[in-house]
């Protein structure tokens, strides 16, 4: 057989193909109409019987199964005390104590050094115009270094919190 009477012949194929599948979908729309009327005879001899529901009643559970411990609520008696009436005073002012409030040192950070041998870093710090090698938890002039960070330290001093970024 030459290439085009396979071409023909392929072409008929898929048309054929196309066309019933076409064909099928066309006709639940326009062609229907029989067999809806012998779906609607069959269906008029559906005989339907009710379900009668059964009820029931939940208990209370006496332990929980997962913890294996009792739920039940456990009961306090309940004592009664008679209330006594309070007396009244005139009121008088409470004296508020201002929060001390501490200066901080000037601080200053320069960075940090990873050595080989340790594991801690050697931090750079100038502490009011004093320079310092500090390593993590040492203490200057009541002040702690926490955390270190590649920009900023954690300082703690008088049981405050501040974090101090790299100088520029």
């Amino acid at each position: 057989m030459s290439k085009k009477k396979i071409n023909i012949a392929l072409i008929l194929v898929v048309l054929g193909l196309w066309g019933t599948v076409a064909y099928r979908a066309a006709s639940q729309y326009f062609f229907s109409d029989e067999m809806t009327l012998k779906g609607i005879q069959d269906q008029a001899n559906v005989n339907f019987s009710k379900i009668e529901k059964d009820t029931f009643a939940l208990e209370a559970i006496g332990r929980d199964p997962f913890l294996n411990k009792s739920t039940a609520p456990v009961e306090k008696p309940i004592d009664f005390k008679p209330s006594v009436p309070r007396k009244i005073t005139p009121s008088q002012p409470k004296i508020i104590k201002p929060k001390e409030v501490v200066a901080w040192p000037e601080i200053h950070y320069y960075g940090y050094i990873k050595s080989r041998e340790r594991k801690e870093e050697l931090i750079l710090v100038k502490i009011e115009n004093r320079l310092y090698k500090l390593r993590k938890n040492d203490q200057v002039d009541g002040m702690f270094i926490r955390k270190v960070y590649n920009d900023s330290v954690e300082v703690y001093f008088n049981k405050e919190k501040r974090i101090v970024h790299l100088a520029r």
